[in-house]
């Protein structure tokens, strides 16, 4: 065997012996506690829903809505995890949950809870003022529902805290068609949410499609699970359209996990950046109606099918490689990004109709409930913010983003219903060796990309968006830098 000059030697020797002494304390962090708990948070009243135009009005739910936490603490880092069955997260709701933890338990961070909400449009609406909703006694009116709704999901994030235990966790990835681009472009160069393909002028769907199914995995001291996250790209919007509570895919897909990994098991449901995707492919519907027909099973069930697959696959690999002792660092950061800018001929559009739905109400006061969306936040909003820009050229928005860092992984929250492509491209930067992307913390104002908005319609019309795609990017650049500071 050729021996090594001794200098050599002795220099591959402290090479290693640094490498051992820097890089454990580079990935290894304090022992991992970990909490757990799933609260129900179906209203028990009548509730009006979110998430389409016209007023729907739930008064006997169809399934349970959840709220389902995650609590971690490793030495003096600590985050919550909270994934809730409803379609986005107002800031007054947000505060309301934050007042209510720290009113039942001061010792947690309330700053360092991570709301996201699954996007399901049977879910009641949250936001204070919202017109034409019935006042009775029967029905909760929306201070009433954010009260009720605080109350008990604050009860979870504190009944995980309290259940803190050693614990471990894993994680990993695959691949699995869950979310689909909704948005046909045509040769003309416009887009339509939804859009027909079949038709001599469809040339393409305008955005890509992110297969990533990611997946952590929570264990007590012993190995048992206590939790799974599962991250797609795809909001919880199967049966958007109908009229009573329903927590759309994320139930099947819970009951699933739980008969395979056992009923205690908590089961968070994230969505990724989706702004411009749906679980309801626009391309061979014949081919997949025939498909589920074939199983005996229907749209929900299928996504479900899927992400189960995924989800055990990923798990038969990840829990050879378990962590006790991860890194994890906890980063909430508040962003002043550019509004939307609005061009004076979208101005004068919105006003002409938002002057438009205004006199068709006092011409016809019953339709007041079915058109004051379209004309309060729908195009008064437009000019609105036309005006405020007016004034302010350089006018921001507040928004909240998280970053946390959990071993080699990484999540990032944004409040938005986040294109596809803005995911991507954090993916792609981060140094992560897994980036999960959560959208819908906050508000959920969709944020579309340059492209989509030059093409136009629902999601990308000024509308629909309070920031654009100087913010988007910046949102972008902002959550890499957060990252790479948590990696050094």
């Amino acid at each position: 065997m050729k021996m090594l000059p001794l200098r050599s030697g002795l220099k591959t020797a402290q090479i290693a012996l640094v490498v051992w002494l820097v890089f454990p304390a580079l990935s290894r962090g304090a022992e991992l506690n970990v909490g757990a708990a799933s609260v129900d948070i179906t209203p028990n009243k009548a509730v009006a829903l979110w998430g389409q135009f016209g007023l729907r009005l739930s008064t006997k739910p169809d399934t349970p809505l959840t709220a389902n936490v995650v609590a971690l603490k490793s030495g003096d880092a600590v985050t919550t995890f909270v994934s809730l069955d409803l379609l986005q997260l107002p800031e007054v709701f947000v505060k309301a949950i934050r007042n209510a933890v720290a009113k039942k338990d001061g010792s947690i961070d309330v700053e360092k809870i991570v709301l996201t909400a699954t996007h399901t449009h049977t879910a009641p609406v949250l936001q204070p003022g919202t017109p034409g909703i019935p006042v009775n006694p029967e029905t909760m009116t929306v201070e009433e529902t954010i009260a009720y709704l605080a109350d008990k999901i604050s009860d979870g994030i504190v009944a995980a805290w309290k259940n803190l235990a050693p614990g471990k966790m894993s994680y990993g990835l695959d691949r699995n068609s869950i979310g689909f681009s909704r948005r046909a472009v045509y040769a003309n160069g416009s887009a339509r949410m939804y859009g027909n393909t079949n038709q001599p002028d469809f040339v393409n769907l305008e955005g890509m499609d992110d297969d990533d199914v990611g997946c952590i995995f929570f264990y007590d001291s012993e190995d048992h699970l206590k939790a799974i996250a599962v991250n797609v790209a795809c909001p919880s919007q199967v049966i958007e359209s109908q009229s009573a509570v329903n927590a759309d895919f994320w139930l099947p897909v819970r009951d699933k996990l739980k008969a395979r990994y056992g009923d205690s098991v908590v089961v968070l449901g994230w969505g990724s950046a989706a702004g411009d995707m749906s679980p309801r492919p626009l391309l061979h519907k014949a081919a997949n109606a025939r498909m589920r027909a074939l199983r005996g099973i229907n749209e929900l069930q299928e996504v479900a099918r899927r992400i189960d697959i995924s989800v055990s696959q990923t798990f038969d690999a990840a829990q050879k490689e378990k962590f006790a002792e991860p890194v994890l660092k906890h980063s909430a950061v508040v962003l002043q990004l550019p509004l939307s800018k609005i061009s004076e001929a979208q101005y004068r559009e919105a006003l002409a109709a938002y002057e438009g739905v205004m006199a068709q109400v006092e011409k016809d006061p019953a339709s007041a409930a079915r058109v004051a969306f379209m004309a309060r936040d729908w195009h008064h909003g437009v000019v609105e913010r036309y005006e405020q820009l007016q004034k302010n050229p350089a006018a921001t928005y507040p928004v909240e983003i998280h970053v946390v860092r959990l071993g080699d992984l990484v999540v990032c929250s944004n409040p938005f219903e986040l294109y596809c492509e803005y995911g991507i491209r954090i993916k792609a930067r981060s140094p992560a060796t897994q980036t999960f992307i959560l959208q819908m913390s906050g508000f959920g104002s969709y944020l579309p990309t340059e492209r989509a908005q030059a093409a136009g319609h629902y999601s990308a019309v000024p509308q629909s968006n309070v920031i654009g795609p100087e913010g988007g990017q910046m949102l972008v650049d902002k959550t890499v830098e957060i990252i790479k500071d948590l990696w050094k």
